[in-house]
Order: structure tokens, then sequence, then C-alpha cells
């Protein structure tokens, strides 16, 4: 009984990071990104913080809640990272 509810749990997670990642027009996968954004930059946005990272910054691609998008369009919702 307990692993149903964990599994549904797990599952309705899931579904709302995946309906935030198409809503937010951001891709699970890198490769996807580059395909979408042509010649604009991918970035790594952390949905948690708000904010988006560049291609060498310590946080692209870390985080479990976010997904890669096309720059100018991460822009126009969420704040840049701060640069070290």
């Amino acid at each position: 009984m307990k692993f149903a509810r964990n599994l549904v749990v797990f599952a309705g997670a899931t579904l709302a990071a995946t309906a935030a990642l198409a809503d937010g027009q951001m891709f699970s996968s890198e490769a996807q990104a580059v395909q979408a954004c042509g010649a604009d930059s991918v970035v790594w946005v952390d949905l948690d913080r708000g904010r988006f990272y560049q291609k060498g910054q310590a946080e692209y691609g870390k985080g479990s809640n976010g997904g890669y998008g096309c720059e100018r369009q991460a822009h126009a919702k969420y704040r840049p990272a701060h640069t070290q």
C-alpha cells in the first residue's frame, strides 16, 4: 500500500514537471533545445530559483526541477544567474 501511494506521488510530481517544461517552452534535453532555438543560445532554467544559467556556469544542467530553453524566451520570464 505504501509503495503504491509513493508511486502515485512520484507520477504526479513527474507530470507536474513535464507540464511546466511544456508550458514554458523548455525541453528535457539540451539537444532538443539546440534544435528548437536555432541561432539563439541554449540555457538551463532552474524553476525553483527562477533563474537561468549559461553553458559553462556551474549550475548549468543541474537540478531536478528545470529544463533547457532558448535564452530570449528565458530572459522574458526568469532572472539571469549571477556570474562568479
